[in-house]
């Protein structure tokens, strides 16, 4: 008998397309306090190698594919199957050309404090301005393209569908609401930041501005010129996917006491 008919199944849509396929119900409640299940030396770590999928994983470690889906239990970024799973280089390269395709306009939002440290103006801003899906076009560059993400945190505008070349230091406006920024840097979208790092790796979403009187979100401004890395996109995705490649799993010589454990606490 396949071990996994001793496992209930369920209906479940992979593609989200609302075509169910029937597999083994692995996400059965197991009661928490199982001690076996959270004892350290049941586990260790295993670095998976471009394109390893589950089965040729479970195969290196076990001898034998079927305990695949061991790995989905015991990874919190797994419990949502195979999205959390590391991507080939390939398809990593794939997903970055896709999900991050189009330029980003960098802007430069500047406060004006007066001698009280009151805030008198505040220009160059993204809040409240702009449409997302309007037209933008780039005042000296004749560039254009669709707006399609406005993050005022990072100050970006992300445009898609772009025809033309945006350039730094020209103004961006929108063709619906007429609002204008002046962009300071312009990015492939893949390559702009998406937060800012110190040396001590704190995370900031702000970047610092050149404007003297505008700090970092989050930074004590008493602390003067703090150093803030930019991350891009890029560096971002290839780290989560790098983490992700570093699976916890269960010990060879524990397999097979976790699979009889595992199986009679899910068949109640």
């Amino acid at each position: 008998m396949p071990f996994f008919q001793q496992f209930p199944k369920i209906q479940y849509d992979f593609a989200d397309n609302g075509i169910d396929t029937r597999i083994v119900d692995l996400f059965r409640f197991v009661k928490a306090d199982e001690k076996y299940f959270d004892d350290v030396s049941t586990y260790q770590y295993f670095q998976i190698r471009n394109g390893d999928r589950p089965d040729i994983v479970s195969n290196l470690l076990y001898n034998t594919p079927d305990y695949y889906w061991t790995f989905f239990l015991v990874n919190d970024h797994l419990k949502s199957g195979l999205s959390g799973w590391p991507m080939m280089q390939e398809e990593l390269d794939d997903y970055l050309e896709t999900e991050y395709s189009g330029t980003a306009i960098q802007t430069t939002p500047i406060i004006v404090r007066d001698g009280d440290d009151i805030i008198t103006e505040y220009r160059n801003s993204l809040a409240g301005r702009f449409q997302i899906g309007e037209m933008v076009y780039g005042s000296e560059s004749g560039a254009y393209g669709r707006l399609a993400i406005k993050d005022t945190q990072l100050s970006q505008l992300v445009i898609k569908e772009v025809v033309g070349t945006f350039q730094e230091n020209e103004f961006i406006t929108g063709s619906t609401t007429e609002d204008s920024v002046a962009s300071n840097a312009v990015f492939d979208y893949v390559e702009a930041p998406r937060y800012y790092q110190n040396p001590q790796g704190s995370i900031y979403y702000t970047p610092m501005s050149i404007n003297e009187q505008m700090t970092p979100e989050g930074v004590d401004p008493a602390v003067t010129n703090p150093i803030l890395v930019p991350v891009s996109n890029r560096e971002y995705e290839i780290s989560l996917n790098d983490q992700r490649s570093n699976i916890r799993v269960v010990r060879p010589g524990s397999i097979y006491k976790f699979v009889k454990i595992y199986q009679d606490l899910i068949n109640g």
